[in-house]
């Protein structure tokens, strides 16, 4: 499977550059040694969901403000009583539209 904005781990993965727990400091790290990319994201998010990680998208404030994303290890989640979202039909954020579309564009760049 590819990377989907619509999924709040791949999403939050990205926009993130790797998941930090708001709870504690732990911190789903990122690889090193991998090329940075869409699939790279997805790779990491999916990652954190299969581990027990929670990832939720926070509802905007105010029209227009930035996306963010709730994300918590197993332990705190498991502390504050959260669990990870339920599917259903989410929309991409337009932010995570914006950072695809660069990522994308790179990426064929690179493959030039």
């Amino acid at each position: 499977m590819a990377f989907d904005p619509r999924d709040p781990y791949d999403a939050a993965a990205l926009y993130d550059m790797w998941l930090n727990c708001q709870g504690c400091t732990a911190t789903f790290d990122f690889e090193p040694e991998r090329p940075l990319g869409l699939d790279y994201y997805h790779d990491i998010g999916q990652r954190a969901k299969a581990e027990g990680w929670v990832v939720h998208e926070q509802p905007e404030a105010e029209a227009g403000e930035d996306v963010s994303y709730l994300v918590c290890c197993p332990e705190c989640a498991a502390r504050f009583g959260l669990a990870a979202p339920q599917g259903g039909d989410r929309r991409a954020p337009a932010a995570i539209m914006d950072i695809c579309a660069a990522v994308r564009a790179a990426e064929s760049e690179l493959a030039a």
